[in-house]
């Protein structure tokens, strides 16, 4: 559902020729535009003077007086004062990155055309207030202002290092949100692969810095020493990365994983200078000595985040297993240990870190099933030589079945997972998976089952609609449509973005013996869950948070 941003037009003339110069910009690179709502606490000052250097500009860089006219009329109508007190303290020229000034509403999408204007800083005396424009002020944006009590050491920090990481200058990124937390580490709940963290608690903040169609989620300190990112939650679309080098990235990535393309996310991708092995050797591997820039790719799989280096032809991709340490299992090979290690981890829902392969027998499997019957599959009845690999955190204990070609299979009746409160739950087969959410769609549940055997879908939109369908129901006569307020909606939107990692495709089965029950099937943007009436008090607390919030948004019903 994509979004459509009403336009703002400076005069009853613009207004009607609005759609006559929209369409002509659409063809060529996108709809400059004021959002409806896109307004903003204007920030306090001591003082403000006009800057008399401004006075002094060529007539080239002077800024034009329709451009001072509609930031001015804005800022009067919106905060209902005259426009005889307002002064324009600072305006300088920028060419923006897109049709969205750079400044861009949640789920808006921006064409990616260079925009020529002005950003203006404008006054009352007491309060600021900033604009990005085109470059005659028939389209202007309201840069919006995060008032919080956020010290100065910790803003300059992230915003550096977003800088950095995006390569734009600090004046084009904006702290678009600020939140105090308290971190339960020392690596402000954002541990790297092996990296030993301190257990204290950690007062902070989280801050969301919004640039050019992309959001970066920062962790920090009190100070600003400390500042990590959380690539599970930034939305980093890096436009270079070629398509056809991203497409065998995420299938390697499915591939080494077991996972579909539609679970893995590309979080960053950077170019980087390699040997002819990329800079990740294979044992007695000779690398030739020239320069590739290849690319760097890192891929979230739920619980770790995978890196690979790629060619930039795309004719090869290595991942780099030094992510995982040695492993100690010489009988097994270290690229099936290192897989083996991912699915557990994907399973168990803990780091790779806390993982071990504590046990690896040598084993001739009586079919190309490794001896596990697949409905979906034919079992070519051939002896297949491998392993059994045992995995454990020093309390569950994951079995797979390993043919030397690489598939591994897990075996869940010789397996014992507990979530942490001792029911059991398993990877929901692949085949079973809800299609992916759609655009515009924030939640789903289908629920299915009951005496009366029958299946519902619930969907909520980001407009706050509430829908819910019965499947199978030829004349839709089932159907209801309610509202829910968008505050509310934001709020869960937030919880679910907060608690987003528990929707790991897990099932949570019904007990043994357990009969007529419900089945509840959630899939948010992360991923799906399944458990049903038996089980619902036995889900993990952060997921139980987040179906007691659904539930109580569904009481309409």
């Amino acid at each position: 559902m994509r979004h459509i941003p009403t336009i703002y037009s400076t005069t009853k003339q613009a207004q009607i020729l609005t759609a006559l110069v929209l369409s002509s910009i659409l063809s060529v690179g996108g709809a400059i535009a004021v959002p409806e709502g896109v307004t903003a606490a204007p920030a306090k000052v001591s003082s403000a003077k006009p800057n008399k250097s401004l006075k002094q500009n060529t007539k080239k860089d002077r800024l034009p007086t329709s451009v001072a006219s509609a930031v001015k009329r804005d800022v009067a109508s919106k905060n209902r004062i005259p426009i005889k007190n307002l002064e324009i303290i600072d305006s300088s020229q920028r060419i923006w990155r897109n049709g969205c000034l750079n400044l861009p509403t949640p789920n808006e999408l921006c064409t990616q055309a260079r925009v020529p204007g002005w950003r203006v800083l404008l006054s009352d005396g007491s309060q600021n207030w900033t604009y990005h424009t085109n470059s005659t002020g028939r389209y202007i944006r309201l840069a919006k202002q995060v008032q919080s009590n956020l010290p100065n050491s910790v803003k300059n920090a992230v915003l550096q290092t977003a800088s950095g990481r995006l390569e734009l200058p600090v004046e084009e990124l904006a702290i678009v949100q600020v939140d105090k937390r308290t971190w339960n580490n020392g690596c402000l709940n954002l541990a790297k692969s092996g990296e030993n963290c301190a257990q204290a608690v950690v007062p902070g903040w989280r801050l969301v810095v919004g640039a050019a169609e992309q959001r970066l989620v920062y962790h920090t300190n009190t100070t600003g020493s400390a500042v990590r990112l959380n690539p599970r939650e930034s939305d980093i679309k890096d436009g270079r990365l070629p398509q056809r080098v991203s497409n065998v990235v995420l299938e390697a990535a499915s591939n080494f994983t077991g996972l579909a393309i539609p679970q893995l996310r590309i979080v960053d991708a950077e170019q980087v200078t390699t040997d002819g092995c990329l800079n990740l050797p294979r044992p007695g591997e000779t690398c030739t000595e020239i320069a590739i820039r290849a690319w760097k790719v890192r891929v979230a799989t739920g619980r770790e985040t995978l890196v690979f280096h790629a060619h930039p032809n795309a004719r090869e991709v290595r991942l780099n297993t030094q992510q995982y340490g040695e492993t100690p299992n010489v009988n097994l090979p270290r690229r099936l240990a290192e897989r083996i290690l991912v699915r557990a981890s994907e399973r168990s829902g803990l780091p790779v870190s806390e993982l071990r392969i504590v046990e690896v027998d040598r084993q001739q499997w009586p079919d190309s099933c490794l001896g596990i019957p697949d409905p979906l599959a034919l079992c070519a009845a051939t002896v297949v030589p491998g392993w059994r690999v045992t995995v454990s955190d020093g309390q569950q204990v994951l079995i797979y079945r390993v043919g030397e070609s690489g598939t591994a299979i897990f075996d869940e009746r010789a397996s014992s997972i507990a979530n942490n409160n001792g029911f059991q739950s398993v990877l929901i087969p692949r085949s079973e998976l809800p299609t992916p959410l759609e655009r515009g769609i924030v939640f789903r549940q289908i629920a299915t089952g009951g005496i009366a055997g029958r299946t519902y879908e619930t969907v909520l939109l980001d407009d706050g609609r509430l829908i819910r369908v019965r499947i199978g129901d030829a004349n839709d006569s089932e159907r209801s449509v309610h509202r829910i307020p968008l505050e509310q909606v934001r709020r869960f939107q937030q919880l679910l973005r907060q608690e987003g990692d528990v929707f790991n495709n897990l099932d949570y089965p019904a007990t043994r013996g357990g009969a007529d029950y419900i089945t509840y099937t959630l899939t948010s943007s992360k991923g799906t869950v399944r458990y049903n009436d038996f089980s619902q008090n036995s889900l993990p607390e952060d997921l139980r948070l987040v179906v007691k919030t659904w539930v109580a948004m569904n009481r309409v019903y």
